[in-house]
């Protein structure tokens, strides 16, 4: 069963070889250091998708007892609601032993297979990089992901994602995610700001009154006092608010 990207032309995922040992020895010290919130699913000897649900929930920091059932359709919804946590300096999901689950019998569900557990990396890759600021009053953060794979593994991982959708994680390696952390490191060097959003439409020229207006979400780091772009002068020339359903002072 292949995979197909769920929200761009392509999702590509980095595989963590435990040949080199790059995850154990570079990789993960380097995001502890920089405070990226990390979630790292240990898949060896996973049972089915529901034993693989339980372990992911519990690394995104739900309380789910050893054999509490959740359906795989809330997986999609529960991964988007994370809580209790800072990701402030970026977050990453890690499958760690993901070649136990790519050894299972799947049948022809594909909520039951590997490619549903890759499925979820893309939903949380795009909730929380792309889509959270414009609807869910949060920052959006750099997300990475990835798993660790046996050498011998990489060609059935090729075979469910397609060759052209898998790259092997290493030094001096440009993540898909790469270009983003760039511009935010640069942009907000001490992690995301909660977001600014223009309630009245100053900034975009439909400039309306109406207090059911929900603002639109302000991307621009100038307008950010948190950001060594922050322009004051710009910013003082226009009235925005931290949440969509504020009103303006």
């Amino acid at each position: 069963m292949k995979y197909k990207c769920e929200y761009k032309d392509e999702f590509i995922v980095p595989v963590f070889t435990y040949e080199r040992g790059y995850w154990e020895k570079i990789m993960k010290p380097r995001l502890q250091q920089q405070r990226w919130y990390i979630a790292e699913v240990d898949c060896v000897g996973v049972e089915d998708i529901v034993d693989f649900g339980r372990r992911l929930l519990r690394a995104l920091n739900f309380s789910v007892g050893d054999n509490e059932y959740i359906s795989p359709i809330w997986y999609e919804n529960l991964v988007g609601e994370i809580s209790g946590v800072s990701m402030r300096q970026g977050f990453f999901i890690y499958y760690k032993n993901f070649g136990d689950f790519l050894s299972m019998h799947h049948d022809a569900d594909p909520e039951s297979s590997a490619v549903y557990a890759i499925k979820l990396l893309e939903n949380m890759s795009y909730h929380y990089s792309d889509l959270r600021g414009y609807i869910y009053e949060q920052y959006p953060v750099v997300v990475g992901y990835g798993v660790g794979l046996p050498s011998s593994y990489i060609p059935q991982f090729e075979d469910v994602m397609g060759a052209e959708n898998v790259m092997i994680a290493g030094e001096g390696v440009r993540y898909p995610w790469s270009d983003f952390e760039e511009e935010q490191r640069r942009n907000f060097p001490n992690g995301a700001p909660d977001p600014l959003y223009d309630k009245y439409g100053e900034l975009f020229g439909v400039t309306t009154h109406s207090s059911q207006t929900t603002g639109v979400y302000v991307d621009d780091p100038r307008y950010y006092s948190e950001s060594p772009l922050y322009d004051p002068a710009l910013a003082s020339k226009v009235h925005l608010v931290h949440s969509e359903f504020d009103d303006p002072e």
